[in-house]
């Protein structure tokens, strides 16, 4: 089954289960949004979402989601550094991209706080 059809049968679901299809796209993927029944508003590919009420939320809540994507592929990057690392005699390259790599992830980890800092004022 391909991304798109899994979407697709995610929104099947909602609107099977009395959610209503809003007027308003996901910032992330220009996906319809949903309000449950509960009132709680979801993508049928992120799940629940903020609604944003002026550019400024939207690009907090789009920098937030691009930190977790740079942290997942850093955290994954390392993994695959690491397995390498294993295998390999030659260290020199590799441990050069893995030092990369960890200060990519201590610098979003740094930033991830400080952006949910602004989003509570």
């Amino acid at each position: 089954m391909s991304r798109d059809d899994a979407v697709v049968r995610r929104m099947s679901e909602l609107l099977r289960s009395g959610a209503v299809m809003l007027d308003m796209a996901c910032p992330l993927c220009s996906a319809p949004l949903f309000r449950l029944k509960s009132g709680e508003i979801v993508c049928p590919t992120h799940g629940p979402v903020k609604v944003v009420r002026d550019d400024s939320e939207a690009i907090e809540v789009r920098s937030r989601a691009i930190l977790d994507r740079l942290e997942a592929l850093a955290a994954s990057r390392i993994s695959e550094i690491a397995e390498m690392l294993s295998r390999e005699n030659d260290e020199g390259e590799l441990l050069e991209k893995l030092e990369r790599w960890l200060e990519v992830l201590e610098r979003v980890r740094r930033l991830k706080p400080a952006i949910a800092k602004e989003e509570r004022k």
